[in-house]
Parts: C-alpha cells; structure tokens; sequence
C-alpha cells in the first residue's frame, strides 16, 4: 500500500507540474465544531467564552492515512451598532501521507436581529501552508523503465514548502427551532509555489448545512436531525445525521455518509461547561477490506461571562 500511494503521488506530479492541493479534512461530528467550516457561527456566543478542540485519526490500518487536528477559540466582542460581534481564532493541522497542510484564521462575524430569528455574517482571514515531504517520495521511488524517476525534476529531493493568503465566507440563518448555513473556504484558491518546479492550489470548497429540533413527547428528550453537503465543486459530499438529546445533557447519534461510511456518536454536557463527544466511522466502501475505521473526538469548553462563577454553558452550536 505505501509503495502504490507513492507510485500514483510521482505519477501526478510527473504529468502535472500545477497540481491541486489536498481537499478539506473530513470531519464527522460537523454539528460540533461549526467553526471549522463556517465562521459566521462565533456571532451566536452569548457572552461565552469557547474553546473547541478536535483530533481525527482517518482509516486505521492503513500505512500515512490522513490526521487531522483542529483547535479554535472564540468570544463575544460587544455590540457594533446594536449588532452582536464575534471575534475568534482557528487552528487546522491535517496530514495525509507526505502532504502536511496548516492554516491560521482570524475570525470576525456579526449578527442582525430578523424578527425572532437571527442572520449572522462570517469571515476567515489568514494563512495557508502546505509542506511535501519531498525525502520520503525519493525513499520509496519504485523504478520505472518508461521514466527515471529519480532524475525527474518535478518531484522534490527534499521537503519543500509554501505559505499563502487565505480567506473564506460564511452566512448562518439561527431561529429556536432550527437552523442553516452556507460557507465558501478559500475563496481565492490560494497559489503554493513550493520550488522551482512544483505549484499546487488549495481548491474552493462550498459547505451548506442545516438543522431542526423536534421536541418528542417526553419533554426531556429532543431528536435534531443534521445535514452537511461539502463540494469542490468537482465532486459532492452528504452527511445525513440524527441525535437524540436528553435532558440537554446527554446525546447518542448516527450519522450516513453517501457511498463512504456510518457514522456512530454519543457525548455529554459535563460540569462547568465542558462537553466531550465521540465518534466511529465504519466504512461502507470497499476500504473495509483495509482498514477498521476512523475515530474522532471533540471537546468543547465554554465560560460564561455573564456570571461572576464557572458555570455550565450550553452553547447554541450544539442545536
């Protein structure tokens, strides 16, 4: 399996000296960690502090599957005429093979009152830095009597480097019961030059998600039914997600994931606003062949500021 990744990896760059850089990371429990794909939602913090931290580990078994971390921290800013402000940062760390990307965001939102219901206006802007191990390609060339490899300028003998400027959009209609949201990330598709040689391009990608809450008859329970659909723009990505909720403190769940995999969750409000939730990707692919699947975790952390104590927050995040 490594052999072929970098037998396709030297293939690519030998006929394409402008490549497209890795797509977004996949991340499960989306309903949890908005921030890493819609800025608009920091605008909806209610005089909290949030710290939300993800960790993903892609396809156990196999041999430079992807990892992906994603940490981000957001607050209130005060009012902007009348109008509720969100400031933040995010932090994206995702490995795949010999290709590593990271970004930065500075994120800024405001909120407008729509009668009972809320629209909130997001930005991210910041950086994006993509590194390919170029040592490790030239460890596990497999000789080609067609191509030397070896000599091919395009693939790097060492690892190579880029930084760009990035930026992305992103709109969230909030009322009681339900929500929705569209988002554009890096906007600009941000140009990589990593050498002389090799050029790569973050691709656009579009997010649009929704949600409802359904109260059930038994007041403590609550079914929020969830829906993410990512694209590049060359391919489309559904999740379809449904949680029951009790007593706003507990919550187990599952998730599809169109022609990719199932999705098991489950998490608790625990005291002094810290949540924990996690989650298990078995694959409906034929990847199962290779590998178990693919855990994630995700932590959040709130303090409320409206009280002069720590004390439980339940963020609108987690509709």
């Amino acid at each position: 399996m490594r052999k072929v990744f970098f037998l396709v990896f030297s293939t690519l760059l030998l006929y394409q000296i402008s490549v497209r850089g890795q797509s977004e990371a996949q991340v499960s429990q989306h309903m949890f960690c908005v921030e890493s794909y819609n800025p608009s939602i920091i605008a909806n913090t209610n005089n909290a502090i949030n710290l939300i931290g993800l960790y993903r580990q892609q396809w156990i078994g196999i041999p430079n599957a992807p990892q992906t971390a994603f940490f981000a921290a957001n607050g209130s800013l005060g009012s902007f005429f009348n109008k509720k402000q969100g400031i933040g940062i995010a932090f994206v760390n995702d490995k795949l093979g010999v290709f590593s990307n990271q970004s930065v965001n500075l994120q800024y939102a405001l909120r407008f009152k729509l009668n009972d219901n809320y629209l909130s206006v997001g930005t991210n802007v910041g950086f994006v830095s993509q590194t390919i191990a170029g040592d490790s390609i030239q460890k596990h060339l497999v000789q080609s009597d067609y191509h030397d490899m070896a000599g091919d300028l395009v693939i790097p003998t060492q690892s190579v480097n880029a930084v760009a400027l990035d930026f992305g959009l992103g709109l969230m209609y909030t009322s009681k019961d339900y929500y929705a949201g569209l988002s554009v990330l890096h906007l600009f598709q941000p140009v990589l030059n990593l050498d002389d040689y090799l050029k790569t391009f973050i691709g656009r990608t579009a997010f649009i998600t929704g949600g409802y809450d359904f109260p059930l008859n038994n007041i403590r329970y609550i079914f929020k039914p969830s829906l993410l659909v990512k694209t590049d723009f060359i391919s489309l990505q559904t999740d379809l997600s449904a949680r029951i909720e009790k007593d706003q403190k507990y919550w187990v769940g599952l998730s599809w994931r169109y022609q990719d995999a199932v999705v098991f969750f489950a998490g608790i409000n625990l005291m002094n606003g810290l949540s924990v939730s996690c989650s298990y990707d078995l694959p409906t692919s034929k990847i199962i062949a290779y590998s178990i699947g693919s855990p994630e975790i995700v932590l959040r952390y709130s303090i409320n500021l409206g009280k002069n104590k720590l004390n439980k927050y339940k963020s609108v995040r987690v509709l």
